[in-house]
């Protein structure tokens, strides 16, 4: 049954008369056990109960007094309730707003009833529908709008269920605390539509799920997608999230909630974070292509939370300041736990850091692209800090336009997988550990344009508490497959900070680096200091107002495997910097083209042209000093700072040190040009000496100069050392392609040679006990007294030669080539004598057995040995002659015999194999040179038969041998 309720017109007036505004014509509908169709009619209120029905098309709904006033909380002016209960509203036109006064709450749906309306404008001041313990799956709204009734102010909820079902299509909520609410196990499907709130637009709470379907959500104060509890979810597919306001989250996932989405926009209006994700289990998964705009972070993971996303493109604003407390963060995870997973391709712009994990947090990625921004802030790649916090780049990563490219401090990790490739383009620093950062690296191109890598200890105890002590942690990277370009800057920096009132600091480990088939080509190798104080502008607070100073103690390791250094080095007072290079790394050594004082002034010549170590570990590996800068050579000082052993130079296997020398004999050791290796400490193994001698000859002397003083100081050492400690790689070198000998002599405390002289010491602390390994001329006649061999340094002693004085001494295949000219010849005389001998044997043969016109081939050996004896050669070369040997293999073939009127005319051809050897004697490190030597030889012979000849022969030939040394 329904009823009917009427006004009479005598109310109606007193209704008039008083202004109660409600409609004249306008009237309540209860319907219940039955059904009732209507269009086009105005009512008050609609109300189904005890399984009736309400079918409207284009109706209006007005309230009344009681819904329309907010003393009466509960009043809905749509109510269906119970099992069987439903209401049906259709059209367009459908409409429910008051006329002179806002409906406070609008529908109503409860206890399993049914609402479907499609079209439709709903406009209330508090709560649009509300959804309450009905299940249906009947229950629908399409194309329907639902606004605020209360002009700007915005109503409370838009639709909130509990304990319900309902499908949304092409739904709009506007003007909304919240647009939907989800709450105690309820279950919505939204498909198309848009929504919008002041508060959490899309909000699931209490178990309850949401579907958001191609949906756009807009939020102007705080979340737009928000799940909150166990069992809350939001699955999202296609659409929007957009949030404007500071510190809000287009996706939100709480206290063990979680949000599904695919293929999704979210917009943060550049103060907010994309998808935020907090506490254990809450969980925000992301599909397909993500894309996050205008943000200030993108993901957030904190405190034991999860976050794992597919293709993922997120955009920061390009130029924010939000002070320094604030992060400006494409990607961070926060706390224990907390994980971000990045699986795909993800794209990163605009921020202050790429990714960021602190407190345990740990991300992980595939292949990876960011790109930095404009901010005042030092702008970081890929920044992490706090144990068990950990970065793994399992994809191939490409860092660009970011002040620092990796930055790892407070013991936290930083990882790539084998198998990548990550690129580097940083513009201040590539790499950054600091208080125990750790980074395990493999594959990496970087470039900087100040520094390659930074290691930094600061100051972890606090100045007020003096029972806190300090504390310092060792820093550590490892590269495997790294080229790092540093043009114009330092490839590594060490340094170490303190609080200026902290006094006697401690000995600290600030960093080793493991450096493995790798190169790093910088203007400097390697420098004290840390790189943001060398180039922050001074109105910075780099230091959070703390009064720092740098401390020049601590130690540092470079452990170079099979790689490839350039630069200089340069360390603090009293570090202790040591170099391990093994199994092939290269060291170049070079002066500095681009260092600058504070104030911006290129530094001194003398300072850019020095190097300096404190302790140098050399395994089958070189030290290449790379050619002079205006005209200043090169000098590495080993011992410098504080080693920690006394043996501050040791050489293992097969180690080379490359030198650089401009020529002069006895020049004052200032004014020498060469490149010069000083070692304060002592000396083990021994390493083989190159030399890049240029220049002129000596003209002076053996008499001239002392023995000491004589030629150029390459290396000097202040400590033990043997003569065996650096020898020429082949016992001598030349200058400039002449065949002049130079040697290496030492001089020192134990030397043969004799002590060196202290007027040549180089290093700060005067001691004549220090060894002076110096490149000297040698001479064939030389004065005792002044140093070099009395017999000749080229001569035999036993021989009986008496070389001239003042002749240089020549190198030992200098004799050889002397030699060859007359082995040659030697053994060209020997084929000559045996093809004539061959000539003769053939007619005598041929006459004797009367085979004149037949062809004949012959094959045979032969041979011989000679001295080769010059009286000038002992005097000017320091050689006495040679011993020659020649044998050879010769065959050929008489091709014709022609008959003429008193003559008998021969052809034929003759080949011949010969080797040929001599070595010098009297020659020390002279060796034995052998010669392969091919002929082919045409020859022709008339004979008279009077006993008249005439031999005739043509011969063509090469040679191939080379010149050694025993």
């Amino acid at each position: 049954m329904y009823k009917k309720s009427l006004l009479s017109s005598m109310a109606t007036a007193a209704i008039v008369l008083f202004n109660i505004q409600f409609n004249v014509h306008a009237e309540s509908l209860e319907v219940s056990g039955e059904k009732k169709e209507i269009k086009g009619a105005t009512y008050e209120t609609l109300h189904a109960l005890k399984g009736g029905q309400i079918i409207g098309t284009d109706l209006k709904v007005i309230g009344n007094k009681d819904t329309n006033s907010s003393s009466h909380t509960n009043v809905y002016v749509i109510s269906t309730e119970g099992k069987g209960s439903a209401i049906k509203l259709t059209g367009d036109k459908t409409t429910v707003k008051g006329t002179d006064s806002d409906i406070r709450l609008g529908l109503e749906i409860k206890d399993d009833a049914i609402l479907q309306m499609t079209g439709g404008i709903i406009t209330v001041s508090d709560t649009g529908l509300h959804f309450l313990n009905s299940n249906s799956q009947e229950n629908k709204l399409e194309n329907v709008i639902i606004l605020s009734g209360k002009n700007d102010a915005p109503l409370g909820n838009g639709i909130i269920t509990e304990n319900s079902t309902v499908t949304l299509k092409n739904v709009t909520v506007s003007q909304a605390v919240n647009a939907i609410v989800g709450d105690d196990h309820s279950q919505i499907t939204v498909t198309g539509g848009s929504f919008e709130s002041t508060n959490d637009s899309i909000y699931a709470k209490q178990g309850s799920s949401i579907t958001l379907n191609n949906a756009a959500v807009t939020s102007y104060g705080k979340n737009g997608v928000y799940a909150d509890g166990p069992d809350s979810k939001i699955i999202m597919i296609g659409g929007s999230a957009t949030t404007k306001n500071e510190h809000s989250s287009a996706l939100h996932a709480k206290n063990k909630g979680s949000i599904d989405a695919t293929d999704v926009t979210l917009t943060t209006n550049g103060t907010g974070t994309g998808a935020f994700a907090y506490g254990e289990k809450s969980i925000i998964e992301l599909h397909g292509h993500t894309t996050i705009n205008n943000t200030l972070n993108g993901l957030r993971a904190i405190n034991g939370s999860k976050i794992s996303s597919e293709d993922l493109t997120v955009i920061g604003e390009k130029s924010i300041n939000l002070g320094d407390y604030f992060a400006h963060s494409g990607v961070s995870s926060e706390g224990s736990e907390s994980e971000i997973k990045l699986t795909g391709k993800t794209i990163i712009r605009n921020f202050d850091e790429g990714l960021y994990a602190d407190g345990g947090g740990k991300i992980v990625s595939g292949d990876l692209t960011i790109i930095g921004g404009e901010s005042e802030e030092t702008t970081v790649g890929i920044n992490i800090w706090e144990p068990e916090s950990k970065i793994e780049l399992n994809g191939n990563t490409i860092i660009q336009d970011t002040d620092i490219g990796l930055a790892a401090d407070e013991d936290a990790t930083i990882k790539t997988a084998s198998g990548t490739k990550n690129e580097i383009k940083a513009k201040k620093n590539a790499l950054a550990v600091v208080n125990g950062g750790h980074m395990d690296l493999t594959n990496v191109s970087a470039t900087a344009e100040v520094s390659g890598l930074q290691f930094a200890n600061f100051s972890d105890n606090d100045p007020l508490d003096p029972m806190d002590p300090q504390e310092y942690r060792n820093n550590e990277i490892n590269l495997n497959h790294a080229i790092f370009h540093v043009d114009n800057g330092t490839g590594i920096f060490v340094g170490a900070v303190v609080e200026k009132n902290i006094e006697n600091s401690p000995a600290l480990s600030i960093g080793t680096l493991n450096f493995k088939d790798s190169e790093i080509y910088a203007d400097i190798l390697l420098d004290d200091g840390i790189f943001w104080n060398k180039t922050s502008r001074k109105d910075k607070n780099v230091w959070n107002d703390k009064e720092v100073k740098e401390i020049p103690i601590g130690s540092f390791t470079l452990n170079a495997d099979h790689s490839t250094l350039e630069g200089r080095a340069n360390i603090a007072q009293e570090r202790n910097v040591r170099f391990v290079l093994k199994n092939g790394t290269q060291w170049f050594l070079k002066n500095s083209t681009q260092e600058k004082d504070a104030e911006g002034n290129l530094l001194d010549i003398a300072q850019r042209s020095r190097s300096d170590i404190s302790v140098l570990d050399l395994e089958n590996s070189s030290l290449i000093f790379k050619e002079p800068t205006e005209d200043h050579y090169h000098t590495l000082h080993i011992g410098s700072g504080k080693p920690e052993t006394k043996a501050v130079y040791n050489a293992t296997g097969n180690t080379q040190i490359s030198f650089n020398t401009w020529w002069s004999d006895g020049k004052p050791i200032a004014d020498q040009k060469t490149d010069r290796l000083l070692i304060n400490g002592d000396v083990s193994g021994t390493t083989n000496i190159f030399v890049n001698l240029k220049g002129n000859t000596t003209q002076q002397k053996p008499s001239d100069v002392e023995k000491n003083i004589r030629g150029l100081s390459l290396i000097q050492v202040s400590g033990t050392a043997e003569e065996s400690s650096f020898k020429l790689a082949h016992g001598y070198t030349t200058i400039n392609g002449s065949p002049d000998k130079y040697m290496l002599r030492v001089y020192g405390p134990n030397s043969s040679q004799g002590k060196a002289d202290i007027k040549q010491n180089l290093f700060d602390e005067k001691n004549e006990k220090f060894w002076d390994f110096r490149l000297q001329p040698e001479f064939l006649n030389s004065n005792p007294e002044a140093g070099s061999n009395p017999e000749g340094s080229g001569s035999n002693p036993e021989s009986g030669s008496h070389p001239e004085a003042n002749v240089h001494a020549p190198v030992a295949q200098m004799a050889s080539y002397l030699v060859m000219p007359n082995a040659l010849f030697y053994s060209g005389l020997t084929d000559m004598a045996e093809q004539n001998a061959l000539l003769a044997n053939i007619r005598t043969a041929i006459i004797d057995k009367g085979q004149e016109k037949q062809n004949g081939f012959f094959l045979h050996t032969y041979g011989s040995t000679g001295t080769f004896s010059s009286e000038s050669a002992p005097r000017q070369y320091g050689y006495s002659g040679a011993d020659l040997r020649y044998a050879a293999l010769q065959g050929g073939v008489n091709f014709a015999t022609l008959e003429g009127h008193n003559t008998t005319t021969r052809f034929g051809l003759i080949g011949t194999y010969g080797q040929l050897s001599f070595t010098p004697k009297d020659m020390q490190d002279a060796g034995k040179n052998s010669v392969d030597k091919w002929s082919l030889t045409a020859y022709g012979t008339i004979q008279y038969d009077n006993g008249f000849y005439l031999d005739t022969l043509l011969s063509y030939g090469f040679l191939k041998g080379e010149i050694t040394n025993a």
